[in-house]
């Protein structure tokens, strides 16, 4: 399986600045090559290809020694990284999506350098406290965990930092098994909480640090546009949401590794967040009803991250050999874990007591156990409605693992 192992680099000043003189090569020469093909279909009608780019790209680097400082893998990837772009204009224009012609990059909007055979660019010293760049030369890395062999590689700026990022193939390593299966509850006020009672904290981050960044943004917006403060409140800004992000991404990595760590078969919510996250702003004609309190719901629900923590889980399960399942989310927090009743009036804030059993718990644990039952009832073969073609639970190996589990648990 594939991994990302991302890496700080530490360059000195004039690395820095050959860093960035590949940065800038790369980007105009994406801004060329898109300039290129739109001139050529304006005018002649004729599409331009790749290949034609390429052997163009050739005569180029023999006549232009800027662009031929740059390492040529460098550029053959800015060629490919055009080609996506339109691929991908052209899949939404045929798909009837908004299609977003590619654009050219500015330089806030070009901070990647690729290395498409970064086991032939890149190389590291035996002990991997530096590596070594074409063209930059030995860059100091952090020292952490061995960076196993890799394939394709890329250079990365995130504000002030560079980061060089490899590509590994992983194998699997297999946890102890454990003999059972938990669901897992998502939520706002709780980040996390699993059918055994469990509940995992949501420390919200961007609400913590929400009056520095306002204070930051207030500061930005005082400043003048080119000048060397509004650069420099820019920055601070920048570093404010890097240290948030940072911060939220350890936070979930660990989350999802107890997660993994509990059960032998994972259980979530298929959630849909873009439609959860949907502006309520409405139109001029249509406005929408409470905006600013769905605004509000929308920044908890992106600072919680609930996609990110199912990827992570998703990642971890994976290399752990782990089952991951999910199952429809509908009226998952309204539904009695114990007797199946759904009512609205059963949830009263953080916790659940069924009007019609009386089985009383946390509002975040019965959904836990609602969705971990509901991974493993498994849908009716004869006679199922149209809605059973789409539920995840039609899945055909869907529960196999949750059946498998409960019959060692009974063994």
């Amino acid at each position: 399986m594939k991994r990302i192992e991302r890496v700080r680099l530490y360059p000195t000043a004039g690395q820095r600045r050959r860093l960035g003189f590949s940065l800038d090569v790369t980007r105009q020469l994406f801004n060329a090559l898109l300039q290129q093909r739109r001139d050529a279909w304006r005018m002649r009608r004729y599409r331009v290809s790749s290949k034609e780019q390429y052997h163009e790209l050739t005569a180029l680097r023999a006549e232009e020694a800027r662009v031929a400082a740059v390492y040529r893998e460098c550029e053959d990837a800015v060629l490919h990284r055009l080609d996506l772009a339109f691929a991908a204009f052209f899949r939404r224009l045929k798909s009837g999506q908004t299609p977003g012609f590619p654009r050219f990059k500015s330089f806030s909007r070009w901070d990647q350098v690729e290395f498409p055979h970064g086991d032939r660019a890149l190389k590291f010293n035996s002990a991997q406290t530096k590596v070594k760049v074409p063209g930059i030369g030995l860059v100091s890395v952090r020292k952490g965990r061995v960076v196993p062999a890799f394939g394709r590689a890329w250079l990365v700026r995130k504000g002030e930092h560079w980061y060089v990022c490899f590509e590994c193939e992983r194998e699997v390593t297999a946890l102890p098994k454990t003999g059972c299966a938990i669901g897992i509850d998502r939520g706002v006020h709780v980040l996390a909480a699993t059918s055994e009672g469990r509940l995992i904290r949501n420390p919200q981050f961007l609400e913590r640090a929400r009056l520095l960044i306002e204070r930051l943004q207030r500061a930005v917006s005082r400043k003048r546009r080119g000048r060397k403060n509004r650069r420099k409140a820019v920055r601070l800004l920048a570093r404010a949401h890097r240290r948030v992000k940072e911060a939220r991404r350890d936070f979930l990595h660990k989350s999802a590794r107890k997660i993994v760590n509990l059960s032998d078969v994972v259980v979530l919510e298929a959630l849909n967040i873009r439609a959860m996250t949907r502006s309520a702003k409405g139109t001029t004609e249509n406005p929408g009803r409470n905006v600013k309190a769905k605004a509000g719901l929308n920044r908890a629900l992106l600072d919680s991250s609930f996609g990110l923590l199912r990827q992570m889980i998703v990642a971890k399960a994976e290399e752990a050999a782990r089952a991951v399942v999910e199952v429809d989310p509908r009226y998952s927090s309204q539904e009695c874990a114990r007797c199946g009743h759904i009512a609205a009036e059963s949830r009263r804030e953080r916790r659940y007591s069924c009007i019609d059993c009386g089985f009383t718990v946390h509002a975040d644990v019965n959904a836990a156990l609602v969705i971990r039952g509901r991974a493993e009832l498994r849908p009716a073969a004869r006679g199922a409605s149209p809605e059973d073609l789409v539920d995840p639970r039609s899945v055909p190996d869907a529960g196999a693992e949750l059946a498998r589990c409960d019959q060692e648990v009974a063994a």
